[in-house]
Parts: C-alpha cells; structure tokens; sequence
C-alpha cells in the first residue's frame, strides 16, 4: 500500500510537469497561428487561408488555468450541449480548402474522401484532440465516427488511471481471507448461538459465506463511483474511426484518409463536411477547434445521362376487322325455310337483326362482307344434306338482304374523313353491301362438332365404343352404326339439333381508312416510370423497367448499376453521339481496355466540347487524362 502511494506521487509531480509544458503549448499555438487541416482529396490541393482580423469591441475572452495554476487567455464561445462559455483557441480557423472536390456516384452510393492533418504543433503529449465530421445534405445533418488523436503521455496517464481501478477491483476478499480479515469475533458468537449444538460446522461456513458477500457487495456496488474517481479519461467506445497516438519524437504532420460513404438519393448535387474540434487534458475540455466554412462535395453521376424524353406505345390500328356470331337457328326435318315460329327462332333472328343493324349504324366501322355457313345434322343421307345445307344457307342469306335493304330505306349514311398521310377517303352515301357482298358455304354434316359434343356429355354412356365408330369411312355408315341402341334416341332428340346452325364471319373496315396505321398518343407508363426510377437513383427498379426496353436509358440503368457487359451489349446498338460515345469510354474503362475507351472519349469531346470538361468528374476518365496527358498540349 505505501509502494502504490509513492507512485501516485511520482505519477502526479511528472503530470504537474508535463501539463506545464502544454501551458507553454498554447503560448506557441497562439504565437505562430497553427491550426488543423481538413483537405478533400489531398493535402497538395490545400490552399492557404489567411487570418481574419477581430472586430471592433473584441471577442468575449475567458482565462483558462492549467494545473499549475498557471492563466491563458482565449475567446469563449458558447458550448451548444452544456449552454456554458467555454474556451476557443485563438488561432486561425480550421483550413477546409480544396480545388478538387467532385465525387463520383456509383451503384447508389459515394465515397466523401478527406485528409486530416494534425501539425506537430497540436499533438501535445498530455493532450487528446478529438475531431467529429459532420455531413449536411438536402436537410439532412450525419454526424460520422469520430477520430481521436492521443499524445503518448495522454495515452500512458489512462493506462495508469485503468491500472489503479482494476487494482482497486482486483481487492475483493477471497473466501479463504475472510476470518482472518474480517473475523468479527463478537458478531460471529452472536450468529452461532442461534444454532443448536452440533450444527456449529454449518453454521461457520453459513457465516464466512454471508460475510463475504456481504463485503464484496460493498466493494461493486461502489465500482462505478470508485471509477469514475480514478478514470477521469476514459477510452473511447462507439462511434469511434480511429484512435491513434502520437509518438514523442514526431516531426511531421500526422495525416489520416477519411472515407464516407452516403447513399445518394433523388435531388442530391452535393454534400457539405464541417469538421469540428476539441482539445481534451485530465478529463476537461481544453478548448474548441471551431470548424470554418463547410468542404462541398459536388456529387457527380451517370444518371445525368438520363433522357427523360416522353416515349408512346407503339399501337398499330387495324383496318379490317373481323366478327365470327353463330346463331341456332332450327329447321324443320329436310326443310330449308326460315320459321320464325319454331323453337327458338324468334330470339335467334332478332339476335341478327340487332347484330347487323349495330354494325350498320357504328360510327367507326363499315361492313364489308359476309360469310354465312350452314351445317346440317349426319341424319340422313349424305347427298341429301349436301343439297340441303346450301338451300338452308340461301334462306338465310335472302332473309339479311330482306332486312338490309329494309335498314337502307331508313338510314342515312356519310362520313368525310380528312388525314394528311391522305390515308382516309369519302365513304359513299350508300352502304356498299348487296346480294355480290354475301357468300354462302355449307357444311353438309359437322361431324367434327359431334364429335366434340360427345366428348363432352355427361350422360353417355360407352363414348369410347361411339367415337370409335368414326374409324368407318362412309358418312352414311358411320351415322346408322352411331344412332344403333338404346342411346340413339338420346343422340338424335339432344345432339343433332345442336348441329343444326348457322356461322355468321363479318368483315368490316374503319370509315375512311385506306390502310392500317400507327398509333403513339398513348403514354407507355412502364417507360416513364423506369425514367423516373433512374432520376431517383433507384437503379435496381430502373433496370427492372427498362430491361425489355433495351434502349439509351436502358443502358444509362446498367452503367449506373456497374452491369458493364450488358450496357456495352445496348450501347453498340445505339447510333453514335457524344453522350453515347462517352459511356462506351466509361464501360470500356471498366472493363480494362484503355485505348478504346481514350478513343471513345476523344470521340465524345469531338462531338461535344463540354464533355471535355464531363471528364474530370468520372474517376474512370479522369484517371485517363491524368495519366495519358490527353489535353497537355491544348
């Protein structure tokens, strides 16, 4: 316990020295102005910033003591968190100058790079500076990891701090040590006696027991005080990117390479980095290293490539168009005439009537044509169905001419379409369709759809042995081997009839129109969303929508999606420009081959000077000029 006492003295008296030195420290800091430095991209782009002279009146100012009672004068600002004045060095501002600062976007996200540079003057052995980048962007504020400069003395004055504490926490009494330290003799006699004879064994390791935790509890429950009394700098947990220590013997600058990746987002042009600064000795803040103005990162990405052009769907209009109705319209057994009155022929008729009529009266479409078929039913023989299907199909026909020349007397017809591709004409006043615009075809027994008719029943029975009957090759065989049996009834009376139709093929055409046409009124939606999609830097949707496309911004998505074999696929296809030749130099830089992409990129600049000035934002072509020297002699 006395050897622990005297180091604590040694410790002290060498702290009092050192924290005299740092006193001397901020004399020389004040005298020759020297600050940190924040430089983006590399601490050659840094230019110098000159000192800006007090206003009159002067700063508030506060007197800072150092452990040796020893006063500094330094201007007080106010500390936003505790709301207390507090000490700022009287140096220049922190140097947050570059001539370089576009970054490029790729994928979604970009890299902010910056180099901190700590000047031996700052890295005071008792002193740790803490740094805190703070990144502003479209409203938003990200407070990013710390970085911890640490002077060896700082460094070794936590360590002997952490060395007295765990010493402290190391004394918890063993069980072993309990008696002989903490025997309570008087206590344990009272303890004892509460115990019958025989028990006094258990009884003992009962009490050594509570004893002990008892003063262990004691000794945790006091670990937090008893650090904090100790530890009054502690390390560094959370949030933290580096802390490093600096070596006594340190002569240069030392230079951290910060990288910050941000995930963009639609409307991000650029990103403000304020770097700010404390000064920390045992276990106070020293003072405030107060930020200038802000670093602006200029964000740069292939997504400006974007044509946000409208596109249509590409529709094309038919002329002609074709209508197929069948109507079941019955007939009489081997007759041939129109009865209104039988079955359902009224409802039948009427539906033609009310077709026809529709057709004539639509304001977009004349018919031109129609093909009426009628079948008859296998029964009977065949060449008498032949005969009578072609007479069924003329009752037919004349019964439209009958009512088409009856609709003629009663409607007026006429439409004068005008078009600039001269692709429309004047209709005639009167409807082109006569007995010449009506065919007839017959279909003399539709053996195809009994076919069908039986495959579907379901109250057949054996319709594996009745189709099999369509193996006999005479229609007339085949028909009397088919009705033979107790199902023929049922064939004859529910599937003939069924055969018994008429199929009605219209043709009509678009008033006026001379030819099919092309239609691109109509927005493609899909498109346009997969625009929006790669305005929005959402590239992963933007490939998604315009993958079918294969287009310009279909290859604008895969280039932002670094999907370089596929871009180059689409972009050979495109027609040669500027924009396109410069994304053909990106991709082929890319993917290593540097003479087509230096070639594609002169081809670029050929076409568009400003692409000249494009290239300094893309790393992929700026590291060509760079290293081909391709505007050197210009």
């Amino acid at each position: 316990m006395v050897r622990i006492v005297k180091l604590m003295v040694v410790f002290l008296q060498a702290f009092f020295i050192l924290s005299c030195a740092g006193g001397r420290k901020l004399a020389v800091l004040e005298k020759n102005g020297i600050t940190a430095a924040v430089a983006a991209g590399s601490l050659e782009d840094v230019a110098p910033v000159e000192s800006s002279g007090g206003k009159s009146g002067g700063p508030q100012v506060v007197e800072v003591q150092d452990l040796q009672g020893k006063s500094i004068i330094m201007n007080a600002v106010l500390d936003e968190e505790s709301g207390e004045m507090v000490a700022s060095e009287q140096l220049q501002e922190i140097v947050v100058e570059a001539r370089f600062r576009h970054v490029a976007e790729r994928n979604g996200q970009v890299d902010l790079v910056f180099e901190l540079s700590v000047p031996v003057q700052l890295q005071e052995r008792v002193w740790q500076i803490r740094f805190t980048p703070e990144y502003r962007f479209l409203g938003d504020t990200l407070i990013s990891d710390r970085v911890f400069v640490t002077g060896k003395k700082f460094r070794k004055v936590q360590q002997w701090e952490y060395f007295m504490y765990n010493n402290y926490m190391g004394r918890l009494v063993q069980e072993e040590d309990v008696m002989e330290k903490f025997g309570r003799e008087r206590q344990k006699k009272v303890f004892l006696s509460r115990f019958g004879e025989g028990k006094s064994d258990e009884a003992s390791a009962h009490y050594r027991k509570h004893l002990l935790e008892g003063i262990n509890r004691g000794k945790l429950a006091a670990g937090e005080r008893i650090f904090s009394r100790f530890v009054v700098d502690p390390y560094p947990s959370g949030g933290i990117r580096l802390d490093s220590v600096v070596s006594d013997n340190s002569s240069e600058a030392v230079r951290y390479h910060y990288v910050q990746g941000i995930r963009t987002r639609a409307g991000l042009k650029k990103v403000e980095m304020v770097l700010k600064g404390e000064v920390y000795t045992n276990g106070k803040k020293l003072c405030n290293l107060a930020a200038a103005g802000p670093v602006t990162f200029y964000i740069s990405s292939i997504s400006s490539f974007t044509d946000p052009s409208e596109r249509y769907l590409k529709k094309v209009v038919s002329r002609d168009l074709h209508l197929s109705t069948l109507y079941d319209i019955g007939f009489a057994k081997g007759r041939w005439n129109v009865d209104p009155s039988l079955g359902g022929n009224a409802l039948e008729l009427a539906a033609i009537r009310r077709n026809i009529a529709e057709i004539l009266e639509n304001d977009d479409f004349v018919m031109d044509s129609l093909l009426i078929t009628a079948a008859c039913s296998p029964e009977g023989k065949l060449h008498v169905n032949e005969k009578l299907s072609g007479q069924r199909g003329n009752a037919i026909r004349e019964y439209v001419l009958e009512y088409v020349e009856a609709y003629r007397d009663s409607v007026e017809a006429g439409v004068w379409e005008i078009n600039e591709d001269k692709g429309y004409r004047e209709d005639a006043a009167e409807f082109e369709f006569d007995g010449n615009s009506i065919a007839i075809t017959e279909v003399s027994e539709d053996w195809d759809q009994l076919h069908a008719l039986i495959e579907a029943d379901t109250v057949l029975q054996g319709k594996g042995r009745l189709l099999g009957y369509w193996k006999i090759a005479d229609p007339d065989t085949r028909e009397r081997e088919l009705v033979k049996g107790s199902q023929g009834e049922y064939i004859r009376e529910e599937l003939y009839p069924k055969l018994r139709s008429v199929k009605f093929n219209f043709k009509l055409h678009r008033k006026g129109m001379l030819k099919d046409t092309v239609h691109t009124t109509e927005l493609d939606t899909a498109y346009m969303n997969g625009v929006e999609a790669l305005l929005e830097r959402d590239y992963k949707r933007a490939v998604t929508l315009l993958r079918p496309y294969n287009c310009y911004n279909t290859a604008v998505a895969y280039v932002c999606m670094d999907y370089n074999a596929s871009a180059l696929e689409v972009l050979n296809t495109l027609p040669r420009d500027a924009r396109r030749d410069y994304m053909l130099a990106v991709v082929h830089s890319r993917l290593g081959d540097e003479r087509l992409a230096v070639e594609y990129y002169l081809a670029s600049v050929q076409q568009d000077g400003s692409m000249r000035h494009r290239g300094n934002l893309d790393p992929e072509i700026s590291a060509l000029i760079k290293k081909y020297g391709i505007f050197n002699n210009q």
